[in-house]
């Protein structure tokens, strides 16, 4: 039987939450999850547009967010350049009082596996099974699933969390 929801409402465990699709809403198209293609997205970062916004904020994550000690939150997150970084911090702290400290940038999905192991350094006492990765890609949490020891838990998880 899953313990995915007790480990969600554990005080102790690290939360290490993707950005885009977790704690960015994916809602970047009118009628569309997303509209831009890669090349459009890093044109558009590079020309100051800021995607991350409050509309796309998750109240639902904000109010998990807020029930964890904040020192034991952390950010993995895919960027294409460098304008996008800013925006991102900008996002995070501002909307889910996360520190630029906390919030690690990474070009593709296996550095995440790298990034969780730098996290787990900090808290050398803590069991492995309480860092949690939160992320909405299955293969990225399949990829952290067999290279690493730490816990995974996808999106929907929270769908019907109680909080």
């Amino acid at each position: 039987m899953s313990k995915i929801k007790d480990l969600l409402r554990s005080k102790d465990s690290v939360f290490v939450f993707d950005v885009d699709g977790v704690l960015a809403l994916l809602e970047f198209g009118e009628y569309r999850h997303y509209e831009l293609t890669d090349e459009e997205w890093a044109i558009a970062n590079d020309e100051g547009k800021n995607f991350y916004t409050k509309s796309l904020v998750s109240p639902k994550m904000q109010k998990f967010i807020e029930t964890k000690n904040k020192k034991n939150v952390y950010c993995i997150t895919a960027i294409y350049n460098d304008a996008e970084v800013q925006n991102k911090i900008e996002f995070l702290k501002h909307y889910y009082n996360i520190p630029k400290s906390h919030i690690f940038f990474v070009e593709d999905s296996t550095q995440k596996v790298d990034a969780l192991f730098s996290i787990k350094e900090k808290y050398p006492d803590l069991e492995d099974w309480k860092v949690v990765m939160v992320e909405d890609t299955v293969d990225n949490l399949n990829l952290i699933m067999e290279k690493t020891p730490f816990s995974t838990v996808h999106i929907s998880s929270f769908l019907d969390l109680e909080l």
